[in-house]
């Protein structure tokens, strides 16, 4: 019998994970995912409840439009506790599960009163929004948001957005303050057809420096409809030594009603996110 122990240990270990299918779940207690997970409809991780998502893990969404808005149904909403931290080599996965995936095709990871989001090495895409954030503190760090319509979006929330990158999304960053703030650093927001959306009701609490913004398609930085405090974006490189063009940004110089978007220090060099994402480890 002893001798068999090594090999029974083996076939265990080589057993592939049955796929977790779920639909319109409520989580209220403490669970981990890995391996596959479909999701059809909503899962909500309720304030009581916690979910832990191991590294490797790919989460697909289906596309399910049952209100005919054109936006996937199918999300993953936290009110609770949401762990979800891959490695560089076993990075976490949300994505469609669509055989020809288009943004939107499902709606968001979203944070909602969440008492903790923990991001690392996640990728998220074809989305309404990779990840949502309010009402909640977050950390996101070492990811990358693609083929959203919101990369990353955020109101009343105090997040913190490091080494990570978001690009060939409609917004690399959509976000309203409304009273929040955070640090927005080390990331390269680039291919997006606006990098930066202030939407409204932002005063400069959250902090936009040390990144590269560079070849966002229609505007680097647009302002929405009555923003109009004047935003300031320092440190960051626009793509040359020049500093952040006029002509790449939606403000007062197009709408009087809104304020003026700033680029203050541009530094003379790019900050290489995605290289120090890889290097940092953080």
């Amino acid at each position: 019998m002893l001798k068999l122990l090594p090999f029974l240990l083996l076939l265990v270990s080589c057993t592939p994970i049955k796929p977790l299918e779920l639909a319109d779940v409520v989580i209220g207690d403490q669970q981990i995912w890995q391996g596959e997970v479909h999701i059809r409809g909503v899962v909500r991780v309720t304030r009581q409840g916690s979910l832990t998502i191991l590294p490797g893990t790919k989460i697909f969404f289906e596309p399910v439009d049952l209100d005919g808005d054109g936006i996937g149904d199918s999300e993953l909403r936290i009110e609770g506790e949401l762990l979800a931290r891959g490695t560089a080599e076993q990075p976490i996965l949300l994505t469609s599960a669509a055989s020809k995936p288009q943004p939107g095709d499902w709606k968001y990871l979203y944070f909602d009163y969440a008492r903790k989001a923990d991001l690392q090495y996640l990728i998220s895409e074809y989305a309404y929004s990779g990840v949502q954030i309010h009402f909640c503190r977050a950390r996101i760090a070492n990811s990358e948001f693609r083929y959203n319509v919101d990369g990353v979006r955020f109101s009343t929330a105090n997040i913190s957005l490091t080494y990570s990158y978001l690009h060939h999304n409609r917004h690399g960053i959509r976000y309203e303050e409304r009273g929040g703030k955070g640090v927005v650093r080390y990331n390269q927001i680039s291919a997006n057809q606006i990098g930066i959306f202030a939407v409204t009701r932002s005063a400069g609490k959250t902090l936009f420096e040390l990144n590269d913004i560079i070849e966002n398609r229609s505007y680097q930085i647009k302002m929405g409809l009555q923003q109009s405090t004047t935003l300031d974006f320092p440190r960051n490189w626009w793509g040359d030594g020049r500093g952040l063009s006029d002509e790449t940004v939606f403000d007062q110089q197009r709408d009087p009603a809104l304020g003026r978007v700033t680029g203050s220090d541009p530094l003379s060099q790019p900050v290489k996110a995605i290289r120090r994402m890889k290097e940092s480890g953080q």
